[in-house]
């Protein structure tokens, strides 16, 4: 099972070591799932404010991406993103464009807002967007 991980994963397994977040990335340390995400999702954890607003040093931060277990693509280019910019937020636009370029069966996400909308979860077929919660389930019911 390849799964994509939105920054809102990542930052929540930080936060929470207990959270259904922090479940994946045990998930993905022990190879039940392969866990993917791109340099543009840790670039985007470690902007400006974000180190301070999670009381975590970049370094920290840096560490604990390093340990997740996760395989980290290179930034999304703007090209790999063009096709997805009318379909989604543009913001989110390279999620979509990291899973499908990973080869990725899920993305997984915290975003409400704007990524796990029905809408959108159909938009994009055969690309499953689900919430840590969905793919624990589905793990699990296997």
């Amino acid at each position: 099972m390849r799964v994509y991980f939105d920054a809102s994963i990542i930052i929540a397994a930080l936060l929470s070591p207990k959270g259904g977040s922090s479940e994946l990335l045990k998930f993905v340390k022990k190879g039940i799932i392969k866990g993917i995400t791109s340099q543009t999702v840790i670039e985007e954890i470690l902007e400006e404010d974000k180190p301070e607003k999670l009381k975590r040093s970049r370094d920290q931060i840096g560490q604990f991406i390093a340990k997740s277990g996760l395989l980290i693509r290179k930034s999304i280019t703007a090209k790999e993103i063009e096709s997805y910019k009318d379909m989604i937020d543009d913001e989110d636009a390279h999620l979509i464009a990291g899973a499908n370029l990973t080869r990725c069966s899920y993305l997984v996400s915290l975003d409400k807002k704007h990524v796990l909308k029905l809408d959108i979860k159909k938009n994009f077929l055969p690309l499953r967007i689900v919430s840590p919660k969905e793919l624990l389930e589905e793990i699990l019911s296997r």
